[in-house]
């Protein structure tokens, strides 16, 4: 096993994501928070010391991590809520914390720009 130079954040929705995300399915596909949870956004962060330097570092990138949370469920950007703020993101999604990412793998991590 390889311990590699990366710390990770999952990223969690809430209750006001999974009710934005309803308002776009019929009634018969709604669902709940507990759908939402049970497969995760994780987001690889530069080695981490404390909350405060990955709070920084998510700070950095909350923008395009909610554009790809929010492009999972439509590419309408009109269907996006307006005024995305950091305060929205942080009551829109439980952003939680891990400092060792470990590799159990030899083989090379693969990596391919994101396009959305």
């Amino acid at each position: 096993m390889y311990v590699i130079n990366r710390s990770a954040a999952i990223i969690r929705p809430k209750q006001p994501f999974a009710d934005w995300a309803n308002s776009l399915e019929d009634e018969e596909n709604k669902y709940s928070i507990k759908d939402f949870s049970s497969d995760c956004t994780v987001i690889l962060l530069t080695e981490i010391d404390s909350d405060e330097h990955a709070d920084a570092i998510v700070k950095n990138l909350y923008k395009n991590i909610f554009e790809v949370e929010l492009l999972g469920w439509t590419t309408d950007e009109n269907e996006w809520p307006r005024n995305r703020k950091y305060e929205m993101f942080l009551e829109w999604f439980e952003v939680e914390y891990h400092s060792i990412v470990i590799d159990p793998f030899v083989d090379d991590i693969e990596k391919e720009p994101y396009d959305y």
